[in-house]
């Protein structure tokens, strides 16, 4: 819904979204936008988070599980979050509609559409995704292992992280015991090629 209404008029009104308008609002148009996620998004005190969530996807919040995130971590992101070019949702919107990920530029030398062939190269890939991702659904990365999958089958790995959403799993304040060593032992494992 986001894609097919308010994307079009925040194009034609600006060239980015910037959850820093949760510390600094420079004009007008960032000052509405913050006001009006200020109030649609009750999640935290923290208007950095609530303008991320309602920059990157449809949750409350969309990117991590408060519960997994401590404190400092929550008041650091407020630092981290800058500019992100309406272009950017634009090729993301275009991917959804074609359900797999295209060129929006056409560049020479790269494919049109990504994903429609058969993995041309023996790299093995291991996909994480949080149980409770409001971004990138983990159904994305369960599809996307199968397709692997299929072509060679028992190769590649998939973990589906409960009680994890996006970049919790790398920020979360258990992540380096809950996570990392999942990780690690995927990166561990000899190459089968």
């Amino acid at each position: 819904m986001k894609f097919r209404l308010a994307l079009p008029v925040l194009a034609r009104l600006l060239d980015f979204l910037d959850p820093h308008w949760g510390v600094e609002a420079p004009t007008l148009l960032a000052k509405l936008i913050t006001l009006w996620v200020k109030a649609t998004h009750h999640e935290c005190d923290n208007t950095v988070c609530r303008l991320v969530s309602f920059t990157y996807g449809v949750g409350f919040p969309t990117l991590w599980s408060h519960a997994n995130l401590n404190d400092a971590t929550h008041d650091w992101i407020k630092q981290e979050f800058a500019k992100v070019p309406v272009t950017f949702f634009q090729q993301i919107y275009q991917c959804v509609l074609a359900g797999h990920l295209v060129s929006v530029d056409g560049l020479a030398g790269l494919p049109a559409e990504y994903g429609v062939r058969p993995p041309e190269t023996d790299a093995r890939f291991v996909f994480f995704a949080g149980q409770h991702n409001h971004c990138f659904l983990p159904e994305s990365q369960t599809a996307t292992f199968e397709y692997f999958d299929r072509h060679r089958p028992a190769y590649h790995a998939l973990h589906v992280l409960p009680d994890y959403g996006h970049l919790d799993v790398f920020i979360g304040k258990n992540a380096a015991t809950d996570i990392f060593p999942l990780m690690l032992a995927e990166l561990d494992k000899p190459h089968q090629g």
